[in-house]
C-alpha cells in the first residue's frame, strides 16, 4: 500500500509540475478541435501522434495520450446536440434526446448537463479504476500464455457480438485483420509467408503505416467539402441556463451513478467500447425512470445524462484491460497500446508494479483532461451554436502531406507507403459502405499476440508442461467467449442487417477481398512447413465468411432497386484526392519524397485555377509546391534525420 501511495503521488507531480501540465493542457485542446471537426475523429489524429512522438519521454507521451483520449468524447456530444452531427461513434446516443433539446430551444441546459455528467463520470471510472488495481496485481500471477490467447478470443468475440446486425461483416473483417498480421514470418519456424518475395515485409506489415493509413488517409479523401451545419433556433427557452443543466444532473445523482457503473463496467470487457456503453445506460435509464417516459426521444434531460456518465466512466474501466492484460477494447486502446510498446512498457505486472507511477501519470492526464474538456466545452457553447460552416477541405491537404512524410519517417522505409495506400484504399473502402473497423483493427493488433500465444501453449502441452485442467481462470474465459457467442447467435435483430439491403458497390467489394484471401489460401496450401494449422485455418475460415457473405448478399435486393437513390460509392470530389494517394508511391520511388509531396501539392490545388484570377492562383500554387519540397527536404534532413535510398529520377541534389 505506501508503495501505491507513492506511485500515486508521482504521478500526480507528473501531470501538474511545470511545465508537464501543458502537454495535457495543449492535447485537450488539439482533442477537441480535431473531434468537434464531423467524420475526422480521434483515431486519425493519434495515428499521427503516435509517429510525432517517436522520440518523447516516455512521461511526456503518456500525458499526451491521456489527454487525446480524454478530450475526444464530450466535443462529439457538442456536435451531437448542436448540430444533429455525431463527433464520434460514442455521442450518437446523446443526440436522441440532446439535439431536440437544442432545437426546443434548451441548449445550453442540454450541453450543461452532458458536461457535467461527464465530468462526474469520468471522475468515477478512475477512482474505481484507481481502487481496482491493487486487487489486479495478484490475478496476474495466474495469467500464463493459454489465459493471453483465450482474452484475444474473448475480446474478438465481443467486439463481433456488439455489432448488432452485421455479425458476417464482422466476423469477416476479423477474420482480415488476423490473415494480414500473419504477413512475414512465421513466430515458430521463421519461415516467410506471404511476403510476395520483398525482403521489406518478412517482419511484418508495419503497424504504424496500417494505422495512418486505415485512418488519417481514409478519412481524408473524403474532406474537399465544407459542411453546412443547420445551426440551433436562435431564440432561447426562458429556463434555457448553465446552472439549469447543472443541477439537473446533481438532482438525479442516482441515475448518474447507476450509468457511471454501466459504463465502466462495459469499459473492462475487452472488446466493448464506448458506443455500447451510452447505448446500454440509455435503455436502463428508460427502464428505469420515474414518472412520465414519453419524452424519451424528443428532449429528456436525462437521456443526455446517462450516456454521458456512463461513457465518460468507460475510459477507466477499458484502461484496465490494457495495462494489466494488453487486451484494447477500443480504436483508442489499439493507439495506447501501441505507444506503450514502442516507448519499452509491457502491459502486465510491470505496469501494476515497477511502473506504476506511469500508470498513474497516464491515469490522471485521462482524468485532468475530462475535467478540462467540460470546463472548456461550456464556456465555448455561446460561440459554438452559432457556426454554421465547418470549412475542414482546407485542413486536408497538410493532413496528407503530414501522414506520407510521417509513414516513412516510422522504420525510414519508402516501401511502407505502399503499406498505407493499400490500408488507405481498405479504410476508404470500410467507411464508405459502413464496413465495421474496430473488429478489423484489432484483429491485426493481437493477432501476432494470439498465434504466438497459442503456439507456446501447444509446445507446453506437447511436453506435458501445462495441465489444462488446472486453470480454472482459462476456463472462466473461455466460458465468458461461448457466452458472448450464444448471445450473439440468439438475441433479436434490430435494424436493418448487412443484407438486407445490398449495394453493388458492396458487393463488389466483398467479392474483390473474398479472391484475395482465396490468393492467399492457395499460397498457404502449396507452402509447405511456413503455414501452420492455425495460418490455414484462419485462411480457410476467413474464406468460408467472405464466400457466406457473397452468397447473402447475391441473393438480397439490391438498395438501387428500392425506394431509394444508392449512394455512389465514389463521389466527384473523392476521385482526386485518390488518386494523388494512390501515385504517391511510385512517386517516391521516382522522384523522391520531397519532389512527390510537391507535385502532390501542386496538382491538388491545380483545379483552383478556374476561380478568379487565373495568373496569380497559379503563382500561388507554385509557391505553396516549391515551399513544400524544401520544408519536406529540410525535416528529413535536419530533424528526421532519414537516409532514404536514391530516387530512380534524382533532380533534387544529394
Amino acid at each position: 500500500m505506501p508503495d501505491t501511495i507513492t506511485a500515486l503521488g508521482i504521478g500526480l507531480q507528473n501531470v501538474f509540475s511545470w511545465p508537464n501540465v501543458l502537454i495535457p493542457v495543449l492535447g485537450t485542446v488539439l482533442a477537441m478541435t480535431v473531434s468537434f471537426l464531423p467524420g475526422i475523429g480521434a483515431a486519425s489524429l493519434a495515428a499521427v501522434m503516435v509517429v510525432l512522438t517517436l522520440h518523447w519521454e516516455p512521461v511526456q507521451v503518456l500525458l499526451l495520450f491521456g489527454a487525446l483520449t480524454g478530450g475526444a468524447t464530450f466535443m462529439g456530444s457538442v456536435t451531437a446536440i448542436l448540430f444533429g452531427i455525431p463527433g464520434n461513434a460514442a455521442s450518437s446516443v446523446t443526440l436522441l434526446d440532446g439535439h431536440p433539446m437544442a432545437h426546443a430551444g434548451r441548449p445550453r441546459t442540454a450541453l450543461a448537463a452532458a458536461a457535467t455528467a461527464s465530468a462526474l463520470g469520468s471522475v468515477f471510472g478512475v477512482v474505481v479504476l484507481i481502487l481496482l488495481l491493487p486487487a489486479i496485481r495478484p490475478l496476474l500471477l495466474q495469467i500464463g500464455p493459454l489465459e493471453r490467447a483465450a482474452l484475444a478470443v474473448w475480446g474478438l468475440a465481443t467486439i463481433i457480438a456488439v455489432l448488432n446486425g452485421r455479425p458476417l461483416k464482422a466476423f469477416a473483417a476479423t477474420g482480415l485483420g488476423l490473415l494480414l498480421a500473419m504477413v512475414g514470418s512465421d513466430p515458430t519456424t521463421s519461415q516467410p509467408r506471404w511476403t510476395f518475395g520483398r525482403f521489406e515485409i518478412s517482419d511484418g506489415l508495419a503497424q504504424g503505416a496500417m494505422l495512418l493509413g486505415f485512418f488519417t488517409l481514409s478519412e481524408v479523401l473524403s474532406w474537399r467539402k465544407c459542411h453546412d451545419l443547420k445551426a440551433v433556433p436562435r431564440h432561447a427557452a426562458p429556463d434555457d441556463t448553465t446552472r439549469g443543466g447543472v443541477l439537473g444532473v446533481l438532482k438525479e445523482r442516482a441515475l448518474v451513478l447507476r450509468a457511471s457503473l454501466i459504463g465502466l463496467l462495459v469499459g473492462i470487457i475487452p472488446g466493448v467500447g464506448g458506443t455500447v456503453a451510452g447505448f446500454v445506460a440509455y435503455g436502463q435509464t428508460v427502464q428505469t425512470a420515474r414518472g412520465d417516459r414519453s419524452g424519451f426521444g424528443k428532449g429528456d434531460i436525462r437521456g443526455v445524462i446517462g450516456p454521458e456518465a456512463a461513457v465518460d466512466a468507460k475510459d477507466g474501466g477499458s484502461l484496465l484491460p490494457v495495462l494489466a492484460l494488453g487486451v484494447p477494447g477500443s480504436e483508442g486502446g489499439v493507439f495506447l497500446l501501441t505507444v506503450l510498446a514502442i516507448h519499452g512498457f509491457v502491459p502486465g505486472s510491470a505496469m501494476l508494479g515497477a511502473d506504476l507511477p506511469f500508470t498513474f501519470t497516464l491515469i490522471f492526464a485521462l482524468l485532468a483532461s475530462n475535467l478540462l474538456t467540460s470546463a472548456l466545452g461550456l464556456a465555448l457553447v455561446p460561440g459554438l451554436s452559432r457556426l454554421t460552416r465547418l470549412p475542414i477541405d482546407r485542413i486536408a491537404l497538410p493532413v496528407i502531406v503530414v501522414g506520407l512524410v510521417t509513414v516513412v519517417q516510422i522504420d525510414g522505409l519508402v516501401s511502407d507507403l505502399f503499406v498505407a495506400v493499400g490500408f488507405a484504399a481498405l479504410g476508404y473502402a470500410f467507411r464508405r459502405l459502413d464496413w465495421p473497423r474496430v473488429p478489423f483493427v484489432i484483429a491485426f493488433v493481437l493477432g501476432p499476440s494470439l498465434e504466438s500465444n497459442l503456439a507456446l501453449v501447444c509446445q507446453l502441452h506437447a511436453v506435458d508442461r501445462l495441465d489444462l485442467g488446472s486453470r480454472p481462470l482459462a476456463w472462466v474465459i473461455i466460458a465468458l467467449t461461448l457466452l458472448s457467442v450464444v448471445w450473439m447467435v440468439t438475441r433479436p435483430r434490430h435494424g436493418a442487417s448487412e443484407v438486407q439491403r445490398a449495394s453493388i458497390a458492396d458487393r463488389g467489394v466483398t467479392i474483390l477481398l473474398g479472391c484475395g484471401v482465396a490468393l492467399f489460401a492457395g499460397i498457404a496450401l502449396t507452402g509447405g512447413r511456413a503455414y501452420s494449422g492455425y495460418a490455414l485455418g484462419v485462411c480457410f475460415v476467413t474464406l468460408g465468411t467472405f464466400a457466406a457473405l457473397a452468397l447473402a448478399q447475391a441473393f438480397a435486393p439490391s438498395l438501387a432497386g428500392g425506394s431509394g437513390k444508392e449512394r455512389p460509392f465514389l463521389p466527384a470530389s473523392h476521385r482526386l484526392p485518390l488518386l494523388l494517394v494512390a501515385i504517391a508511391p511510385g512517386l517516391t520511388l521516382l522522384f523522391g519524397l520531397p519532389l512527390a509531396c510537391g507535385g502532390l501539392v501542386l496538382f491538388w490545388m491545380l483545379p483552383s485555377l478556374r476561380q478568379g484570377n487565373a495568373l496569380r492562383r497559379l503563382a500561388l500554387v507554385v509557391a505553396a509546391a516549391l515551399v513544400t519540397v524544401v520544408v519536406v527536404t529540410l525535416y528529413l534532413d535536419r530533424v528526421a534525420v532519414l537516409d532514404l535510398p536514391a530516387p530512380i529520377v534524382p533532380v533534387l541534389p544529394a
